[in-house]
C-alpha cells in the first residue's frame, strides 16, 4: 500500500497542469486504508487529482476502462487478482496474461 508520501510526491510530479489535464487515476486492489488516506488528501489537500480516484476491485473491471492492450501488466498482479478475487467465473490465458469471463 503507497504511504501518504508517496501520494504527495506523484501529485507532485503531475503538475498543476496534468492534474488538470487528467481524466482519472484508477486504483486497483484499494484497501480501506488507502481509500481512507485518498479521501483525508482530498478533504484537506487540494484534492483536484485525489477526487478523480476511481477504485476497482479486478482487472477485469481496470480494463473496462483502459483496453488490455495499452497497460503492461507484472504477472505478480495477474496472481494477486486471481488470489484476491478468486478465478470463478474467469479464463487466464498464461502466454498473454488475458482475462476472460468462462462463456
Amino acid at each position: 500500500q503507497p504511504d501518504l508520501g508517496f501520494m504527495r510526491r506523484l501529485q507532485q510530479i503531475l503538475g498543476r497542469k496534468s492534474q488538470r489535464n487528467l481524466h482519472a487515476i484508477y486504483i486497483l486492489h484499494p484497501t480501506f486504508g488507502l481509500k481512507a488516506a485518498i479521501l483525508a488528501l482530498q478533504l484537506l489537500v487540494d484534492g483536484m487529482v485525489w477526487k478523480k480516484a476511481v477504485y476497482v476491485d479486478r482487472l477485469l473491471q481496470l480494463f473496462k476502462y483502459v483496453p488490455r492492450e495499452q497497460l503492461t501488466i507484472p504477472d505478480f498482479v495477474f496472481q494477486h487478482d486471481l488470489e484476491v478475487n478468486g478465478g470463478k467465473g474467469l479464463i487466464v490465458d498464461p502466454r498473454t496474461k488475458y482475462v476472460y469471463h468462462r462463456p
